[in-house]
């Protein structure tokens, strides 16, 4: 765990000073990889910079004792267990277990904290805070990194248990007072799902320095695509070999770099065989931010195929190194907000030959667009960032926790 605060970190340093702030996710940076474990990663270093004392409330992870981090006690609410399905879908099983859970251990610990700041999915750890911390007037924060439609909800689990996340959400939205998300359209959703309290649009999760400091202008000597990810069915991984496959009728050298792990990798890895892709296609598991950042920087191009993204933290960990990307033009993929076409890379239709042309695209444009991505990435990282909303949040939690406590 990190246990050194950047100079952003320390801004806020003392507002917070005799606070005690709970945060409660399902998963933990690095043992668990996502943009939302990220997110808690920076914003509790970010409460304990700022003076407060922090208890991190998630699930099994590790084995032996918890895992040390500078100024916050790391709990596990529930055990380990397999988050996805075969086909790389939430399983519901862990989410209850992890709601229950977080309900018995705040319902012991229910007066000790100033504030609790929790994620809305799984929705039932959001429910559990809820009911737990009732008739003791600590705030709630709920982050909503996603709102999805009905229609998405039946797309992603079905007829019946889309319409039942569907209630929940609708449920988890009507029991939120404080919210937060990270980009305008994440706010119009919410609000036209119901939502009445009051609603923060933070500065955005750009990735800052944590790219690893690789940053490359120069046109990579052999075309490479790289995804990173989990290899779930949300991400669209399954669509890479067929994509690769076709840029390379045009591009015979290009190769493709795929980074993580996930329930979906078996059957990419029997696509790149019945391809002929062996040779040109590299799995690597999951790498170090250092590592992640030399391969975007000796990348051509990111590939971003997902059907769904709450914000596209991948994107901005791309465009930071310099390297621009190719997003799927998917409905409730919100990392399309990200992308200035033909400045930092392509969005482009959700299909094989729509990810191949722009794969293509990326690589004609050059050191042109390489420098053109870099520029981007320059002139929004440090109003977007992660530190930025890090910084926003602490002086959220100051101002409702002194009036909650008043």
């Amino acid at each position: 765990m990190s246990d050194v605060q950047s100079p952003e970190a320390r801004n806020n340093e003392g507002e917070l000073i005799g606070r005690r702030i709970c945060v409660i996710y399902d998963c933990l940076f690095p043992l668990t990889l996502g943009g939302a474990e990220r997110w808690y990663q920076v914003l509790t270093d970010q409460f304990v910079a700022s003076g407060a004392s922090v208890t991190y409330v998630t699930r099994r992870q590790w084995t032996g004792t918890a895992p040390e981090w500078a100024g916050v006690s790391v709990v596990a609410a529930s055990g380990a267990s397999e988050l996805y399905d075969e086909e790389g879908i939430r399983r519901t099983g862990p989410a209850v277990a992890f709601g229950a859970g977080t309900f018995r251990w705040l319902l012991r610990h229910r007066r000790q904290f100033d504030a609790v700041v929790v994620a809305s999915f799984p929705f039932f750890s959001l429910l559990a805070a809820r009911l737990a911390l009732i008739g003791t007037g600590t705030p709630i924060l709920v982050d909503y990194f996603e709102v999805w439609s009905l229609k998405y909800w039946k797309t992603y689990a079905g007829r019946w248990t889309g319409t039942l996340g569907s209630l929940i959400q609708r449920l988890c939205i009507a029991v939120t007072q404080w919210a937060q998300v990270f980009t305008q359209e994440g706010a119009r959703r919410l609000r036209s799902q119901g939502f009445r309290g009051d609603v923060e649009v933070l500065a955005g999760l750009l990735a800052g320095d944590r790219n690893g400091g690789v940053v490359s202008t120069s046109v990579p000597e052999v075309p490479m695509a790289i995804f990173v990810g989990r290899h779930v069915k949300h991400k669209g991984v399954r669509l890479l070999p067929e994509a690769l496959a076709a840029a390379r009728l045009w591009q015979p050298t290009l190769t493709l770099t795929i980074v993580s792990h996930g329930p979906e990798r078996v059957e990419v890895e029997k696509d790149v065989k019945l391809l002929g892709l062996s040779d040109a296609v590299r799995f690597t598991g999951s790498v170090s931010d250092e590592e992640l950042g030399r391969l975007f920087s000796q990348s051509s191009c990111t590939v971003v195929p997902s059907l769904r993204e709450g914000y596209g933290l991948v994107v901005a960990e791309s465009v930071a190194s310099g390297t621009p990307v190719v997003v799927a033009n998917n409905p409730e993929n919100l990392a399309t907000s990200l992308v200035e076409q033909g400045v930092n890379g392509f969005v482009v239709e959700p299909s094989v030959q729509g990810m191949s042309k722009g794969i293509l695209a990326a690589i004609d444009g050059g050191a042109a667009l390489r420098r053109t991505t870099l520029k981007w990435s320059e002139e929004h990282s440090a109003s977007k960032s992660m530190d930025q909303s890090a910084r926003e949040m602490v002086r959220r939690v100051s101002k409702i926790a002194n009036s909650s406590n008043k």
